[in-house]
């Protein structure tokens, strides 16, 4: 057996609030609220994996890889990937939305 200790995934809004902020602007400017996705964080040797849920039951998710220093200050790659998984999310919202007025 291993003596690792488990990786914590963590809010991403608690954890990395400058970066929360930003995520959080991405998707408003998308008209998605912040309770519609669900940020988290795993800290790592380079800097931080962060998972982007969001659909109704939070089962679609993007991930990616940020640096420490792009978790403090984000830059136009992390804006770009908060960019591609808000159109991710507005197109699964508008599906789901579409498919509940059929019902």
């Amino acid at each position: 057996m291993s003596n690792k200790p488990p990786l914590e995934e963590k809010l991403l809004r608690f954890d990395l609030p400058e970066l929360y902020k930003q995520l959080a602007e991405t998707f408003f400017s998308y008209n998605i609220h912040p309770y519609d996705i669900h940020g988290t964080v795993i800290k790592n040797k380079t800097g931080y994996d962060v998972t982007i849920r969001f659909s109704q039951s939070f089962s679609q998710s993007m991930k990616t890889q940020v640096s420490f220093e792009q978790a403090m200050n984000p830059d136009e790659e992390v804006i770009h990937f908060f960019q591609e998984s808000a159109e991710k999310c507005k197109a699964l919202l508008i599906s789901d939305y579409y498919k509940m007025i059929k019902l």
